[in-house]
């Protein structure tokens, strides 16, 4: 339950930006089906660990927590289930491998004169999208079971790019960039650069798929990709609401809803733990003081 203007803030901000849909690619159905087809069937997600502010990621404010989805094209995918996050799990905290940074395996680039969206998926399954442009930046990241990344590097391999020439992708004009990298080792690399709204040859275009499609999905979802989900809250911890504001947490009652006071304006909300995703992107930071 909300108490002064954040419910309405907030339908009334999604409504202005649904017309300001960060630019994506036409979805290319068929060849999308058929590689998510080819992934392994997962149970439904799990629910979130528990966890305290400490492992929250920080968001400056203006960020966005998810993209939009226009009614026509929600109506069109709920025809198949699409599974790109099944079995996906939180990307809490240091994603260090043996102490190390993940190596890159896959950066996909698409640009025009507003929007730049990123998509690079790592070593051990951590993908990370990044958007910015008119809805505010978005970083989001989630780490993809074993048997997804398998597929997914499949599907976009050093050898299936090497097999698509240069010279039969139309190249941008300035405004736009499209870029697909796939590595074969530390700064070995095989890159294509394409215009992200031309007509594409299919053996490139099977590969950019599965990635829009999850790009899409990561954009779209409000849960895995939210740190949120899973938090506990403690009095003092501050968090960036999906409204663009800033929340303390003033007391937690039960252990079930939660009081906090807006920052910056006379304003006091209720939320139950466990929907503090559905309103909150992130942290700024401050933990109890």
């Amino acid at each position: 339950m909300l108490a002064g203007d954040f419910g309405k803030a907030g339908k009334a901000r999604k409504a202005g930006e649904a017309g300001k849909r960060p630019f994506l690619p036409a979805l290319q159905a068929l060849p999308a089906l058929l590689f998510l087809l080819s992934l392994p069937l997962i149970a439904q997600q799990s629910p979130p660990p528990t966890h305290d502010i400490t492992m929250v990621d920080s968001v400056p404010l203006g960020s966005a927590m998810a993209t939009p989805l226009p009614e026509a094209q929600r109506k069109k995918l709920e025809k198949y289930d699409l599974p790109e996050l099944a079995g996906s799990t939180q990307a809490l905290g240091s994603q260090l491998i043996e102490g190390a940074l993940p190596q890159p395996l896959i950066d996909y680039i698409a640009q025009d004169a507003k929007i730049q969206q990123r998509l690079s998926i790592f070593q051990g399954g951590l993908v990370v999208i990044d958007v910015r442009g008119v809805a505010g930046p978005m970083r989001k990241r989630v780490v993809l079971p074993g048997d997804a990344l398998k597929s997914y590097l499949k599907a976009v391999s050093p050898a299936n790019i090497a097999a698509v020439r240069q010279s039969s992708l139309r190249l941008p004009p300035k405004d736009r960039r499209g870029v697909l990298r796939i590595y074969s080792g530390p700064h070995e690399f095989t890159e294509r650069f394409f215009d992200p709204i031309a007509a594409l040859p299919k053996t490139f275009n099977d590969q950019l798929s599965p990635l829009r499609d999850l790009f899409r999905a990561i954009s779209e979802d409000r849960t895995v990709t939210n740190s949120v989900a899973g938090y506990m809250p403690k009095p003092g911890d501050q968090l960036v609401g999906d409204d663009r504001k800033v929340y303390r947490v003033v007391r937690v009652m039960d252990d079930r809803i939660v009081e906090l006071r807006c920052t910056s304006q006379p304003t006091t909300i209720y939320v139950e733990v466990k929907d503090l995703y559905n309103y909150f992107i992130g942290t700024t930071g401050a933990a109890q003081q």
